[in-house]
């Protein structure tokens, strides 16, 4: 297993089971929620192009909003490629009309489960448990909040604090804290840090976010963009 960082936030490219997956691509200069004066936030260092990234077999989507699925980014990419997530998403994706295989969870080539939060209402906190020959990855871009928890041999997950009012989600990215927790109960060998870039934002988000990096926990690993590394 194989696993190139392709930006400072979330945008990985994996190598599985001889498979190239590339997951949350986010390579426009920033993105917006809802509106710019409710939450833009801008990439602070350089993305790279869709058309350097060849012979690749899936994109995979985590979640729904544009710093994971981004239209701009997604639609750069030719409509062959397949999409993996889960179905809310594709419905979301299946919209614009452009990729031809939209893949569900349960139909996907590589064994995936979404281990969902324990609160209804939460929409941000799911684990991804990716199966595979040579082990397996949990994917928690923001933290996990799940009453059961599988172990895993990797997990790539968020040490970043991105608190903000309830009104507005809580707290997004849990932190150091229960990234600590989250290692604890799954029993990895390694973590890798995603999801925390230090990126500029603009509007009433950001004007309300608490925010707290953390990039020197010892029991992570912390590659930035254009790193890879292997797991035997």
């Amino acid at each position: 297993m194989k696993f190139r960082k392709l930006n400072d936030d979330c945008s990985w490219l994996w190598e599985l089971n001889g498979l190239k997956i590339i997951v949350d691509p986010w390579f426009t200069p920033s993105q917006i929620d809802g509106h710019r004066l409710f939450s833009e936030q801008f990439h602070q260092t350089p993305q790279p192009s869709v058309s350097s990234l060849t012979q690749i077999d899936f994109l995979f989507i985590s979640n729904p909003f544009t710093d994971h699925c981004n239209k701009e980014t997604l639609l750069q990419f030719d409509s062959s490629i397949p999409v993996i997530a889960k179905r809310s998403i594709l419905k979301k994706i299946g919209k614009w009309n452009h990729f031809n295989s939209l893949i569900g969870l349960e139909d996907s080539p590589i064994v995936v489960t979404e281990y969902k939060p324990s609160q209804f209402l939460d929409l941000v906190h799911s684990a991804y448990l990716f199966e595979l020959k040579d082990g397996t990855i949990l994917f928690a871009p923001h933290g996990a909040k799940t009453k059961q928890l599988p172990k895993a041999d990797i997990l790539i997950s968020t040490t970043t604090l991105y608190h903000l009012p309830f009104w507005l989600g809580g707290t997004v990215n849990l932190g150091i804290k229960s990234a600590k927790t989250l290692y604890e109960r799954c029993g990895a060998e390694l973590f890798l840090s995603t999801h925390d870039e230090r990126k500029l934002g603009k509007g009433l988000v950001e004007k309300l976010a608490i925010k707290d990096y953390v990039s020197d926990a010892d029991f992570v690993t912390y590659l930035k963009s254009g790193q890879e590394i292997s797991f035997d």
